[in-house]
């Protein structure tokens, strides 16, 4: 296993989750479940979630196995034509 710049991920680093959570302009449910088919399509072993009712329609993205490839996430959700940033 590998990290985004492919140095090797130690067995101790996958034994915590990775969670990234975006703040989107996403407002409804058929949006969402669009968004993520083709997350969950590219990101098979992630746990992939929308909070529509937070006041930040939140993305949430939680992996245990490998790093969040937030490049590729924002792209996919800027390419149906929404907003989206890293809510920090």
């Amino acid at each position: 296993m590998n990290r985004l710049d492919n140095t090797p991920v130690s067995q101790d680093e996958t034994l915590y989750p990775v969670i990234e959570v975006f703040k989107t302009n996403v407002g409804d449910t058929l949006q969402a479940d669009k968004i993520l088919q083709r997350l969950n399509e590219l990101f098979p072993n992630h746990k992939i979630n929308f909070d529509l009712e937070d006041c930040d329609n939140i993305l949430r993205v939680e992996s245990v196995q490998v790093i969040v490839d937030v490049v590729k996430i924002i792209r996919v959700v800027k390419d149906s034509n929404n907003t989206i940033e890293i809510l920090e």
